[in-house]
């Protein structure tokens, strides 16, 4: 293992990220993985060196089960499902106290026999819940790439024209807001979402560091608020050490068009390689609470220098938002399930890290 490969950064809760998305994560990340349970992640042909599967089960009879339970939820569910779709129908059956109705006919017809003891029957539950979440979250990130695909040719529709966006509220022929699709189904159901992520990675032993790269605020947030409750159930301290970090440039906006020139630059390959060596630099120090504001402030620099070299512009900026859990290990977050650690991982806090498009520090 060495210093640089020590840290392993996590897609999470999510299993599957727009390909703009994990390019902007990918500028300043030294690598990122993705939960793999049943389907392969999809990772685009440009990231495979920055992008990793993280695969928990291997093929078997586990496996083959967990495989043929999504596809028999996922027919019950178009037959009985209610609000919320198949993952509303989820919600609903493995939250039951006691076997979900559609487990209790299956068993009784042979398909699948019961499972052998209560971890068996979480991994079970929990993997049918994220492969539907991944799929609904693909449908999402479809219609998001229409959005971005008709905004873009509004665009340049406006450009034809001659319409200003600060002159198209007076223009009679201006063209309609833009579009944007409603990321809340990307959220939807957060707290199950953050449970199930969990127990999967728990199923298999981690043995580097983990960091937990989230796209958004909401889920680091959510993630606290479940370790906060958990911590004043039971009578223990709970603190956090938060820590803005920025400029980020941005590969892409809002809008889907790429706002900056490439990174292939003179010069800015040298200063991307900084950025990735200072932030893992930076998280370690935090992490062990060994004077990080030193090593913040370089990150801060190399930041800076990236954005200086790319031109990149105020509007296509974000900022990263880490926070340390202290007093807690991250092999035993109170409310989540515990981690399988090896090696010199045992001691290590959880630490979150959020984007926040359109902050700088």
């Amino acid at each position: 293992m060495t210093e640089t490969n020590s840290l392993d950064y996590f897609l999470f809760p999510h299993m599957t990220f727009s390909s703009n998305a994990l390019e902007n994560l990918c500028v300043f990340l030294p690598r990122l993985n993705i939960l793999e349970i049943i389907s392969r992640a999809s990772i685009p042909k440009w990231a495979q060196e920055r992008i990793y599967g993280h695969a928990i089960l291997s093929e078997g009879e586990l496996f083959s089960r967990i495989g043929g339970c999504i596809e028999g939820y996922r027919n019950f569910a178009k037959v009985h499902g209610g609000p919320g779709g198949v993952l509303g129908f989820l919600s609903h059956a493995l939250d039951e106290i006691d076997e979900p109705r559609y487990r209790i006919q299956e068993e009784l017809r042979g398909k699948f026999p019961p499972a052998k003891d209560s971890e068996e029957r979480e991994i079970v539950q929990a993997s049918v819940f994220l492969e539907m979440a991944r799929e609904l979250d693909e449908k999402e990130l479809e219609l998001k790439t229409g959005y971005d695909r008709m905004n873009t040719i509004e665009q340049e529709f406006r450009d034809i024209l001659g319409i200003e966006d600060e002159e198209s509220e007076q223009v009679e022929t201006s063209l309609s807001s833009a579009l944007a699709p409603d990321e809340n189904g990307l959220l939807y159901m957060l707290a199950k979402r953050i449970e199930s992520w969990f127990r999967m990675l728990s199923a298999g032993p981690v043995v580097n560091m983990p960091v937990f790269v989230a796209g958004f605020r909401e889920v680091a947030d959510e993630t606290l608020d479940i370790v906060r409750t958990e911590c004043e159930r039971s009578g223990k301290d709970f603190s956090t050490a938060a820590y803005r970090l920025g400029p980020v440039p941005r590969l892409f906006g809002p809008a889907g068009g790429r706002l900056r020139t490439p990174l292939d630059a003179p010069g800015v390959s040298e200063v991307i390689s900084s950025c990735r060596h200072g932030l893992n630099d930076f998280i370690r120090s935090a992490a062990r609470d060994e004077e990080p504001e030193g090593k913040r402030g370089l990150l801060q620099s190399a930041f800076e220098e990236l954005c200086r070299r790319c031109g990149t512009p105020q509007d296509a900026r974000a900022s990263l938002l880490i926070t340390v859990v202290k007093n807690v290990s991250v092999a035993a977050i109170p409310g989540l399930p515990p981690l399988r650690l090896t090696g010199e991982a045992g001691d290590w806090p959880p630490v979150f890290l959020s984007v926040e498009a359109g902050r700088e520090s």
